[in-house]
């Protein structure tokens, strides 16, 4: 990865081959040199890109919210259709101007997006491997049996730029050290019964597809507000990880990340959601119990793997906050809130007690 000035505002990063969780630290450290220099303009040059896997994602999510607070723009170039769909998919498009040609955006850049066009840059393959195909809305095709499967049919996947509380990113994590394990054991089992690793209140009811990219897992949630009906879609998926992403009326918008890394004494199981409240009343409702009854969920599917894998559950957590502000423009969201819509079902349910 290198940077090079392309004015006296603009400045050009050249990404690597490989987008992923380790190309965080070296991407954050040319951006924020480019911020201690004073120019106003980041060109993401995607051109050498050959795969962009979900962790790639999130580092770019939290691109945004670091460049946004010093009032920075950031723009993509050299994006091919099947990437430009990945980001309207997961909203990256919503704080990255995607520069499809020199002949586009090219005020913003004050003529000079032509250098780019003649700088020797290899491209790369810039693979969609593992990627949800491109989908505008969710159908819900099917109802697996007990699921209330509302809130789902008819919505777009939102990510973190459409949400509308601070953005939250919470890391769960055990290390497996138990001689005889390997990877593929503790990824088979978290696919295999990832079901079953739920807590009580959180019934999960995939399609008969099961974890696939592009297919939809309908939830409902025993909550302390009563019952939630919503559900993710399955964003990304490769060999060592899987990501979720969230809906319209979801509690949170945004994508969690399952993932098992293999490390010289022990294997690494990591659960990270990097999200934000999709709406003023679910901020409140964080704020007041549900933060801490998110995290009961997934240190529970944790200590549950380890426990069906025989091993102690020493499950661990940090988190951080990539963005405090409240986004009041997205307050709309209101409208879709899952909470609010399930209200019925949880009269429903008030009225058969008392039967």
């Amino acid at each position: 990865m290198q940077s090079c000035s392309l004015n006296q505002s603009a400045i050009v990063i050249t990404l690597d081959h490989f987008l992923d969780a380790k190309s965080e630290d070296t991407l954050f450290v040319h951006v924020k040199e480019t911020l201690q220099s004073g120019k106003n303009k980041i060109i993401l040059d995607f051109r050498p890109i050959d795969h962009m896997n979900s962790a790639g994602a999130s580092s770019l999510v939290k691109l945004i919210s670091m460049v946004k607070q010093n009032r920075v723009k950031l723009f993509a170039y050299g994006l091919g259709k099947r990437y430009a769909e990945i980001f309207a998919l997961t909203g990256l498009d919503r704080g990255i101007t995607v520069l499809h040609d020199v002949n586009t955006k090219v005020s913003l850049l004050e003529g000079e997006l032509a250098k780019l066009e003649n700088m020797d840059i290899e491209a790369g393959e810039q693979s969609d491997a593992g990627w949800a195909p491109n989908i505008c809305r969710l159908h819900v095709t099917e109802k697996p049996e007990g699921a209330f499967g509302k809130n789902m049919n008819g919505r777009r996947c939102i990510g973190q730029l459409q949400g509308f509380g601070p953005m939250w990113e919470k890391t769960y994590w055990i290390n497996v050290k138990k001689t005889g394990i390997k990877k593929e054991e503790v990824v088979r089992s978290i696919l295999e019964h990832f079901l079953e690793f739920q807590p009580s209140t959180n019934t999960f009811y995939p399609t008969r597809k099961g974890l696939a990219p592009g297919e939809l897992i309908l939830i409902d949630s025993k909550t302390p507000g009563g019952i939630v009906s919503t559900g993710v879609m399955v964003l990304y998926m490769d060999d060592n990880s899987f990501t979720l992403i969230t809906p319209q009326g979801h509690p949170e918008a945004g994508w969690i990340t399952f993932s098992v890394d293999e490390q010289e004494e022990s294997i690494h199981v990591q659960i990270q959601g990097l999200v934000r409240s999709s709406d003023p009343f679910f901020e409140a409702a964080f704020l007041i119990a549900g933060s801490k009854f998110q995290e009961t969920i997934w240190k529970h599917v944790l200590s549950s793997l380890a426990k069906y894998l025989g091993v102690e559950a020493n499950v661990e957590m940090k988190k951080h906050c990539p963005a405090s502000d409240l986004q009041w423009s997205k307050a709309g969201n209101i409208w879709y809130n899952s909470q609010i819509r399930s209200l019925p079902l949880n009269i429903l349910t008030l009225f058969r007690r008392s039967r």
